[in-house]
């Protein structure tokens, strides 16, 4: 077998509405969300080589990124050798271009891009429903972006329904560099602020009865605010920038604002840049790029 390499995208995603419904013994939240993958990626280059034992190497081009088993991609590398019982040696390069700690889901698209090119390269060994499993255990999100498609999640996140959007927004992505802790978070949830019904949001906006921007909700966003305030700051900023609207994305600190016309949000993007800040145009991807019929 000869050396096999791959370079692949691993895209960042968006929660465009997320309701916490509930929690379940084991401190896990229960959540309604619609997300979709969107069209900012982090570059992954995946070396195999076979070997007399498993080796895994992580190389990132950010500091902030570490390069062992506290990496997904590492753990989901390491996940895949041990549920195949073969032997290689696996290098991972990684360009970053999805901000740490933001809610954009990089480090879950990076360790899904890791389970499904190394099952590609490797001659497909394990099912898709035998990738889900490792991508379960690896994180929620993990799963989602295994499957790389608009969908409404529930449960923990790992309970996915494909869905069709009504309308195809641009957004803007902006941060201002804090690496939100997510489980800080998720402790400052006020349960007593939530409803344990389903997110009518979602089904009101799939069904085409409603605006994006008139839907956007997400209750993790003012447990965010008191740990970060700026996230609203933020948002504000993108509504004077003129987002039709704007939410904070996951468990932050990311936020994005919706616009109609793509020359108009690369325009806002460039002068959110021009502010200091970190701010990409992006768009709704079908499917991810590294989902391969």
């Amino acid at each position: 077998m000869l050396p096999l390499k791959e370079k692949v995208l691993a895209p960042a995603k968006l929660n465009l509405s997320l309701r916490i419904v509930g929690r379940r013994h084991d401190g896990y939240h229960l959540l309604d969300t619609l997300v979709v993958p969107v069209s900012l990626y982090d570059e992954l280059v995946l070396g195999v080589v076979p070997a007399g034992s498993s080796q895994i190497t992580v190389r990132c081009d950010s500091r902030d990124v570490p390069d062992g088993p506290a990496n997904l991609a590492y753990r989901a590398a390491a996940l895949f050798l041990d549920s195949v019982e073969q032997d290689f040696t696996v290098d991972i390069g990684i360009a970053k271009r999805i901000p740490v700690g933001s809610g954009l889901g990089g480090g879950s698209s990076d360790a899904a891009a890791v389970l499904t090119t190394l099952n590609r390269l490797l001659g497909s060994p394990l099912s898709d429903a035998g990738l889900a499993a490792l991508a379960l255990e690896l994180g929620a999100d993990v799963t989602f972006f295994m499957f790389g498609r608009p969908a409404r999640a529930r449960g923990i996140g790992e309970q996915l329904e494909f869905v069709e959007l009504p309308d195809r927004p641009f957004f803007v992505l902006c941060s201002d560099g804090y690496p939100m802790p997510t489980k800080s978070v998720y402790a400052r949830v006020d349960l007593s602020l939530t409803s344990a019904g389903p997110n009518s949001n979602i089904l009101t906006f799939i069904g085409g009865r409603a605006r994006l921007e008139d839907v956007l909700v997400n209750d993790l966003e003012a447990a965010a605010a008191e740990i970060h305030p700026e996230v609203l700051s933020l948002k504000a900023r993108l509504m004077e920038e003129g987002a039709v609207g704007a939410l904070m994305t996951g468990s932050g600190s990311a936020v994005f604002g919706v616009w109609y016309e793509l020359h108009s949000a690369v325009q806002a993007a460039m002068r959110l840049r021009g502010c200091g800040l970190w701010a990409e145009a992006v768009h709704v991807l079908d499917a991810a790029p590294t989902v391969r019929s």
